[in-house]
C-alpha cells in the first residue's frame, strides 16, 4: 500500500484545529476540544454525547435542508429522528411519561431563555491561515417550537473564544453589536447559503455537493454495498430530476391549454345542437306564420271564390234569360194561333149543328176536371200513405178509420217532438259551449307558444300590460311558478305543493331596479285580472333550520335562474310546513300540510280549498314546463274537437229523426184535411163515363159534327201544349231572374265586405277588430254569406287583426288554399264552399298547432342546453340569460367559438405540445438514455484513484459499470419515445394524434408530479439514473488479471464488506474534494461515526491507511474497544462521559506526540490560553483539567490509569450572569485531559492544570487539580 501524504502536502490543507460548544445538548456551559492535525479519536460509552459533538460540526458545515443529526443512527433501522437544533439548544436528555396524563414528554436541561453556540477553527500551515466558523443560537423562554430558535452565522479571521460571543446573546441575538464589534475581523451572515458559499471558497470545498457528501460520509458505517456507496456518495443526483420538475412545471401550461381546448370542445358540443334547434324553431315559427296567413286568407279567398261563382251564375242567368225570351215569344204566338183555331171550330159547332152538344160538352168537361182532381188527390193521398206505410182505403168507411188512426199518430208525434226539442236544445247549448272552449283553447295554445309560459291567460295578459308600461320584456318580470320546480322524486306531494305554494307561484317577481316603475304601472293601468307581485329586495337571509320533512325541501328554484338565491331564501321562509300523511298527523305540528292538501298555518288555523281539482295537471302552476302545458292544451283541444264532432253528429241524427216525425205528422194532418169525396176516383170516373156515353149518343144523331169536333179537339190540344210551354218557359225565366238577382245581391255584399276590410286596414284604430275573431269553424254549417259577413275581421284564435298581404303574398296564399280546397272537392260549388272552408280551416289549425308544439319543444330543448351551459360557464359581462329570447346570443357565442376561440385554443395547444415534447421530453429521454455512459465517465477518475493505492498487497481495485434498467424504466422510455416521436410539422399532425400523445404525456407528467408514495417510488426508479446501473469491483493483480469480483456484499463478511466500501469511499472522496493537479484535497476533514466497528484490526488499519494515503484528517467516533487499533492513525483521543442520568457530558483529551519528526500540533494548553476570555456580561466558570501527552500505545496505558484526583468533585464556579439562569455553574473547561478513559467512564471529573509548554516528547505530565487555576484560567486570558 502506498505511503501516506507527505507533510508538505498536508501543510497546504485546511484542517480542523478546535471545536467549541456552548450549551449544546448535554454539554452544558462551555466546552473546548482541541483537534490535532493528524486527526482525533472520539470515544466513550453509548449515550455519553459523542454524536452530539459530531452533530455540532454538522450544524455548521451542512446546509439546513440536508442536515440530519445523528446521521449514523438515522441511516440505521433504529434511527433517532428526534434530534433538532431546538433539542440541542434546550438540552433534551431524556423522554419520560407524565405522571398525570401518561403522555410521553421530553425533559430539557434548559427551559428558560437560552443562548448557545458552536465554533469550528480550521488552520492551514502553508501558507499560514486560520479561520473560525461560528454559529450562534438563542431560544426564547418557555418556547419549544422550532421557529422559536433564532440564529446567525459568523466567519472569523483567526481564532476566537466562543465564550466571548455569549454576551451578544443575553437578550436574543444582538446582531448590530456583533457586526459593529467584529467589524474588520469577522463577517456576519443571516442566510446560510451566503455563509456556506464564503467558507467553501476559503476551505477549498468545490461546492454544496461536497458538503453533502462529507455529511453523508459520517454515516458510512451503514453502507452495505458497493452500489449504495457509488450511487449515494460518488454520483450526484442526476439532472433528470430537475428536468422532470421543469417539465412538470411547464406542463401545467400545456395542461391548461389542453383544458381550454377540452372546455371549448365541450362548449361547442353542448352549443352545436342549438343551430339545428334554431332552424327547427325558425321553421316552426314560419310554419305558424304560414298557417296564420292561410287562416287569415281563408275569408278573402272564400270571398273571391264566391265572387267568381256568383259572376258565373250572373253570366249563365243572363244568357238563359235571353234564350228564354225568344222561346217564350214563340210559345205565346203558337198558343194564340191554337186558341183562334179552337174558337173557330166551336163557333161552327154552335152555328146550328147541335145546340145541346155544348151543354153536354161543358158538363163532360166539368166531370173530367173532377176526375182529374180526384186522381191528383188520390195520388197525394197515396204519397202520404207511403210515408206512413199504410194502404189506400177502397171505400168511405175504411177512409174514416184511416182518419181516426192519423189523429192518434198526430198526438203521439207532438209528444215525441217536444222531448226531441228539449234534447236538441241541450245539445245545441253544449255545442255552443264546446265551440267557445275550443276557441279559448286555441287562444291558450297561441299564448303559451308566444309567451313560453304555462301561467294562466289572464295573468299573462296582465303581465304584458305591466311589461309594456315599464318598457321591459315580459321575461324580465317572471312569475314565481316559472322559476320554481318540484324536486325530482317529490311529485307525489304535488297536491300539497300546489295548495301551499300555488298562491306564491302566481305572484309576479319584480327586481329591485324595476320596483318603482312596476308599482306606478300597476296603479295606472287596468289589468283586467287579480295580480300580486313581490319586490325582490337583496340581502335577505334565512337562518331557520328546516326539518327533514319540510315542504321547502320538496321545491327549489330552477337551475340557472338569476333569482335562485332570493327564491331559495323565500322558499325556506315561507314553506316550512311539515308534510304529513293525514289529518291525524297534522295535530302534532304547528304548521303542516297533508298529502290531500289540508293546510295548517298555525296552531288554530286550518284550510282546505277544493275549488280546483289539483290532481289535474292542467291546474298546476309550480314548475310547469310550457311544452308540457301546451301538450295538455293540445290534448284537451283534441278532446273538445272530438266531442264537438260527436255533438254535431247527435244533432244531425236528432234533426233527421225529427224530420221523419214531422213528415209523418204532416202526412197525418193532410189525411185529416182530406174528404172521401175528394179522393173517390172510381165514383168520379163513373160519372164521367155516363156523360161521355150520353154525348156520344147525341153526336151520332148530327151529320158533319165529327169533323168539327175533331178540328176543335186538335186545336184544344195544340192550345194546351202551347200554354204548357209558355208556363214552363215563364217558370224558367222566373228562376233565372231569381238566380241573377241573388247573385247580384251576393256580389254587392262581397264588394261591401271588401270595402269594409280596406277601410279597416286604412283606419286600423277605427273599427271593432278586437272581437273574438272568426269564431269556431263549426258555426259554418249551414251558414250563409250574410252569416260570414257578420263575423269579425280578425283571424286566428288569438283575435289579432287580419294582416295586410302584398299581392304576391296573397296570390301565393290563395294558390295554396285553392290546392287545399280542390284536394277535398274537385269542383267546389257555392253549396260546398262553406263546408270545404271549414275543413280547410280545421286542417290549417292542426298544422298551426303542430308547428306551435314543434316550436315549444325546440325552445324547451334549446333552453335546457342554455341552462346547462350557463351553469357550467356563466356568461359574464353581458345581459344574457338562459331563455329563448337570448338564443341568438348563444348562437353568437357558438359562432365565435367555432370561428376563433376553439381554433385559437387548439393552435396554442398544438404549439405547446410540439415545443414541450421536443424540448422537455426529448431532452429528458436523451438524458436517461445516456446515463450509463455518463456514470462510466464519472467512475473513471475514481478508478484512477484506486490504481494509486493497493487494495491488498500487489492488488488494485477497478470498478466496472453495467446497465441495469428495470422493466418500468423501459416502459417509461417507450412512453417518452411515443410522446416525442411526432416532431412533425404542426399541420401534419391530426387532432386525434395530438390527443393520443397528450394522453400519454399527461399520464407521465401526472405520475412525475404526484405525491403518492407509489408514484414517488416509480419516479425515483425512472429518473434516478444511478439506479439504472450496477457496479462491480474487480480486484486485479499487477498484470491486470482479475483475481476476484465483488458485486454488492453477497458472500462477504462484515469486515470484508466494510473494507471494500471504505476503500472505494476514500477514492470517491478524493475525487470529489481534490482539485485537478493537486495530490491531496484542500479540505482534509472527514468525519466517520463508528465506521470500523465490524472489521478486524488488519482491515481497520488498511482502511485508515487508505484515508491517510489520500490526505484526509480523520475525526473518528468509535467504541472504546477500537482504541489500540486506531491510535496510530490519529493525533489524539477524546473521552466523552456522562452521568448515569445522562444530563451532563464531559470531555477528557489525550494528545499524541507527532511522529516521524513532524511539526507538533497546537498544544492543549495553548488552545486553552487562546480561548479563555471573560464575557463582558459576566464571568464564566471553567474547569481547567490536566493534560496527558503520550505517544504510541502509551496513550492507552496512560488513559487506563485512574487516580483519586480523577474522581474528585468539580471546582465551584463563579456566579453566573442572569442570562445564564438555565446554564449549570460547573462546566467542563476549555481543554480536558484523559481521566481514566477506560476505567472512569461516566464519573464526574476533577479539573487539572494544563501541561507546560515544551514537555519532552514521549513524556507524561500529570498535574494535580488546582481549584484556583480552574476558576481563573479563562479570566486571565485575553481575547485572541
Amino acid at each position: 500500500m502506498s505511503s501516506s501524504a507527505t507533510a508538505s502536502q498536508t501543510d497546504s490543507q485546511h484542517r480542523l484545529a478546535r471545536i467549541q460548544v456552548y450549551n449544546w445538548g448535554t454539554f452544558s456551559g462551555y466546552h473546548d476540544l482541541p483537534v490535532p492535525r493528524d486527526g482525533l479519536l472520539l470515544t466513550g460509552p453509548s449515550g455519553s454525547g459523542k454524536s452530539s459533538l459530531l452533530d455540532a460540526l454538522s450544524a455548521v458545515l451542512v446546509p439546513p435542508r440536508n442536515l440530519r443529526f445523528n446521521a449514523a443512527a438515522q441511516d440505521s433501522t433504529t434511527g433517532d429522528h428526534s434530534r433538532s437544533v431546538l433539542s440541542y439548544v434546550r438540552g433534551a436528555y431524556r423522554r419520560s411519561a407524565d405522571e398525570i396524563t401518561g403522555e410521553v414528554v421530553t425533559d430539557y436541561l434548559r427551559s428558560g431563555a437560552t443562548r448557545s453556540g458552536v465554533a469550528l477553527t480550521f488552520t492551514r500551515l502553508d501558507p499560514g491561515e486560520t479561520i473560525t466558523l461560528v454559529k450562534l443560537f438563542h431560544a426564547r423562554q418557555g418556547s419549544t417550537s422550532a421557529n422559536s430558535v433564532s440564529q446567525t452565522q459568523l466567519l472569523v479571521e483567526g481564532d476566537i473564544a466562543l465564550t466571548g460571543l455569549m454576551e451578544y446573546l443575553t437578550n436574543g441575538i444582538d446582531r448590530q453589536a456583533l457586526s459593529r464589534d467584529l467589524e474588520g475581523r469577522a463577517a456576519r451572515f443571516e442566510r446560510y447559503e451566503a455563509f456556506a458559499a464564503r467558507f467553501r471558497r476559503r476551505l477549498g470545498l468545490s461546492g454544496e455537493v461536497a458538503q453533502r457528501l462529507l455529511h453523508r460520509t459520517q454515516s458510512a458505517k451503514n453502507l452495505t454495498s458497493l452500489d449504495a456507496l457509488l450511487r449515494d456518495f460518488m454520483l450526484d443526483e442526476p439532472d433528470t430530476f430537475a428536468m422532470a420538475d421543469a417539465a412538470v412545471e411547464q406542463f401545467a401550461e400545456l395542461r391548461e391549454a389542453h383544458a381550454a381546448v377540452v372546455e371549448a370542445r365541450n362548449q361547442e358540443a353542448l352549443l352545436s345542437p342549438l343551430r339545428q334547434l334554431d332552424e327547427r324553431i325558425t321553421e316552426a315559427r314560419q310554419a305558424q306564420e304560414r298557417a296564420e296567413g292561410l287562416r287569415a286568407a281563408i275569408d278573402p279567398y272564400l270571398d273571391r271564390l264566391k265572387t267568381s261563382l256568383h259572376e258565373q251564375t250572373v253570366d249563365t242567368a243572363r244568357r238563359a234569360l235571353d234564350r228564354l225570351a225568344d222561346e217564350l215569344t214563340a210559345a205565346r204566338r203558337a198558343e194564340q194561333d191554337a186558341r183562334r183555331e179552337r174558337e173557330a171550330a166551336h163557333l161552327a159547332l154552335a152555328g146550328g149543328l147541335g145546340q145541346d152538344l155544348p151543354a153536354l160538352d161543358a158538363r163532360l168537361e166539368a166531370a173530367h176536371q173532377v176526375t182529374e182532381r180526384a186522381a191528383g188527390a188520390r195520388r197525394f193521398l197515396d204519397a202520404q200513405l207511403d210515408i206512413l206505410g199504410a194502404t189506400a182505403p177502397s171505400e168511405g168507411a175504411a177512409f174514416a178509420e184511416l182518419q181516426r188512426t192519423a189523429a192518434q199518430e198526430i198526438r203521439r208525434a207532438e209528444s215525441v217532438e217536444s222531448e226531441q226539442d228539449g234534447a236538441r236544445n241541450a245539445l245545441r247549448a253544449e255545442q255552443v259551449a264546446l265551440a267557445e272552449q275550443q276557441r279559448e283553447l286555441r287562444q291558450r295554445a297561441d299564448q303559451i307558444t308566444r309567451s313560453h309560459s304555462a301561467m294562466s291567460a289572464e295573468l299573462l295578459r296582465a303581465r304584458d300590460v305591466v311589461a309594456r308600461a315599464v318598457g321591459q320584456a315580459p321575461a324580465a318580470l317572471p312569475f314565481a311558478g316559472e322559476v320554481l320546480e318540484v324536486v325530482p322524486g317529490q311529485e307525489e306531494w304535488r297536491v300539497a305543493i300546489e295548495t301551499v305554494v300555488g298562491p306564491f307561484a302566481r305572484t309576479m317577481l319584480v327586481p329591485e331596479h324595476l320596483y318603482r316603475k312596476v308599482a306606478e304601472a300597476v296603479d295606472a293601468e287596468h289589468l283586467g285580472a287579480r295580480l300580486g307581485y313581490e319586490r325582490m329586495s337583496p340581502g335577505r337571509r334565512s337562518t331557520r333550520a328546516l326539518p327533514a320533512d319540510a315542504l321547502a325541501r320538496r321545491v327549489r328554484s330552477r337551475a340557472g335562474s338569476e333569482y335562485g338565491g332570493w327564491l331559495d331564501v323565500e322558499i325556506m321562509r315561507r314553506f316550512d310546513h311539515a308534510c304529513v300523511e293525514s289529518a291525524r298527523d297534522l295535530v302534532a305540528v304547528d304548521r303542516g300540510v297533508t298529502r290531500a292538501g289540508q293546510v295548517k298555518s298555525s296552531r288554530t288555523s286550518h284550510l282546505k280549498d277544493d275549488r280546483q281539482d289539483l290532481t289535474d295537471p292542467g291546474s298546476w302552476t309550480v314548475g310547469v314546463d310550457p311544452a308540457e302545458r301546451l301538450e295538455q292544451v293540445v290534448a284537451e283541444s283534441r278532446r273538445v274537437a272530438a266531442r264537438l264532432e260527436a255533438v254535431d253528429g247527435e244533432i244531425t241524427t236528432l234533426d233527421r229523426v225529427r224530420a221523419v216525425g214531422r213528415e209523418r205528422r204532416d202526412a197525418c194532418r193532410r189525411i185529416l184535411e182530406t174528404t172521401w169525396e175528394e179522393v173517390d176516383v172510381d165514383g168520379a170516373r163513373s160519372r164521367e163515363a155516363d156523360l161521355t156515353a150520353q154525348r156520344a149518343r147525341a153526336a151520332t144523331a148530327l151529320p158533319g159534327l165529327g169533323e168539327l169536333e175533331s178540328r176543335a179537339a186538335a186545336a184544344g190540344l195544340a192550345e194546351d201544349k202551347a200554354r204548357s210551354t209558355v208556363l214552363r218557359l215563364a217558370g224558367e225565366e222566373q228562376v233565372q231572374r231569381a238566380r241573377l238577382e241573388d247573385a247580384r245581391a251576393a256580389l254587392a255584399e262581397l264588394a261591401q265586405r271588401r270595402r269594409e276590410r280596406e277601410e279597416d286596414r286604412a283606419h286600423p284604430d277605427a273599427g271593432g277588430s278586437d272581437g273574438a275573431g272568426r269564431g269556431d269553424t263549426n258555426d259554418r254549417t249551414g251558414g250563409t254569406d250574410t252569416d260570414r259577413t257578420d263575423k269579425g275581421a280578425g283571424s286566428g284564435a288569438s283575435g289579432s287583426r287580419r294582416p295586410a298581404f302584398t299581392r304576391t303574398e296573397r296570390e301565393a296564399l290563395f294558390g295554396e288554399l285553392e290546392q287545399r280546397f280542390r284536394s277535398r272537392r274537385r269542383h267546389a260549388g257555392l253549396a260546398e264552399a262553406d263546408a270545404t272552408a271549414r275543413e280547410v280551416e280545421q286542417e290549417i289549425a292542426r298544422d298551426h298547432q303542430r308547428a306551435a308544439q314543434a316550436e315549444s319543444r325546440g325552445v324547451g330543448e334549446a333552453r335546457a342546453i342554455m341552462v346547462r351551459f350557463s351553469e357550467r360557464w356563466p356568461v359574464h359581462g353581458r345581459e344574457v340569460r338562459p331563455e329563448a329570447a337570448f338564443l341568438g346570443d348563444y348562437l353568437e357565442l357558438l359562432d365565435h367559438l367555432q370561428a376563433d376561440g376553439l381554433p385559437r385554443f387548439e393552435r396554442r395547444f398544438a404549439e405547446l405540445l410540439h415545443s414541450q415534447t421536443e424540448q422537455n421530453i426529448g431532452q429528458l429521454a436523451s438524458e436517461v438514455r445516456r446515463a450509463v455512459s455518463q456514470v462510466r465517465g464519472r467512475i473513471g477518475p475514481v478508478n484512477d484513484a484506486l490504481r494509486a493505492t493497493e487494495y491488498s498487497p500487489g492488488h488494485h481495485l477497478h470498478i466496472e459499470v453495467a446497465e441495469r434498467r428495470l422493466p418500468i424504466v423501459h416502459d417509461f422510455l417507450v412512453d417518452l419515445a411515443t410522446i416525442a416521436a411526432s416532431n412533425l410539422d404542426l399541420a401534419e399532425e391530426t387532432a386525434e394524434e395530438a390527443e393520443a400523445r397528450f394522453a400519454v404525456l399527461d399520464s407521465v407528467m401526472t405520475r412525475l408530479g404526484s405525491s403518492d408514495p407509489r408514484d414517488e417510488t416509480w419516479r425515483r426508479q425512472c429518473l434516478d439514473t444511478r439506479l439504472h446501473v450496477s457496479f462491480t469491483a474487480v480486484e486485479r493483480d499487477e498484470s491486470g488479471t482479475a483475481v476476484d469480483y465483488y458485486e454488492g456484499a453477497a458472500g462477504l463478511s462484515g469486515g470484508q464488506r466494510q473494507k471494500l466500501v471504505v476503500f472505494c469511499l476514500a477514492a470517491a472522496l478524493r475525487y470529489q474534494l481534490t482539485e485537478p493537479g493537486r495530490a491531496v484535497p484542500g479540505y482534509a476533514l472527514v468525519v466517520l461515526d463508528e465506521a470500523f466497528d465490524k472489521t478486524d484490526a488488519e482491515f481497520t488499519r488498511a482502511g485508515l491507511d487508505v484515508f491517510r494515503g489520500f490526505g484526509f484528517q480523520l475525526l473518528l467516533a468509535t467504541p472504546m474497544k477500537m482504541l489500540q487499533t486506531l491510535e496510530d492513525h490519529v493525533g489524539g483521543a477524546a473521552m466523552v462521559t456522562n452521568t448515569p442520568e445522562g444530563d451532563d457530558s464531559r470531555l477528557a483529551v489525550v494528545i499524541f506526540e507527532e511522529r516521524d519528526g513532524g511539526a507538533a500540533p497546537p498544544r492543549a494548553h495553548e488552545a486553552a490560553d487562546a480561548s479563555g476570555s471573560r464575557a463582558r456580561g459576566g464571568a464564566e466558570a471553567v474547569d481547567a483539567p490536566r493534560t496527558v501527552r503520550a505517544s504510541g500505545r502509551r496513550a492507552a496505558a496512560a488513559a487506563a490509569r485512574p487516580r483519586a484526583a480523577d474522581v474528585a468533585p468539580p471546582a465551584p464556579s463563579d456566579a453566573a450572569s442572569p442570562a445564564d439562569a438555565d446554564e449549570p455553574a460547573g462546566t467542563t473547561g476549555i481543554v480536558s485531559t484523559a481521566t481514566g478513559v477506560a476505567g472512569a467512564a461516566g464519573a464526574r471529573h476533577a479539573a487539572g492544570a494544563t501541561a507546560p509548554d515544551g514537555a519532552p516528547d514521549g513524556s507524561e505530565t500529570v498535574d494535580a487539580p488546582n481549584d484556583a487555576e480552574a476558576g481563573d484560567a479563562p479570566a486571565s486570558a485575553g481575547t485572541p
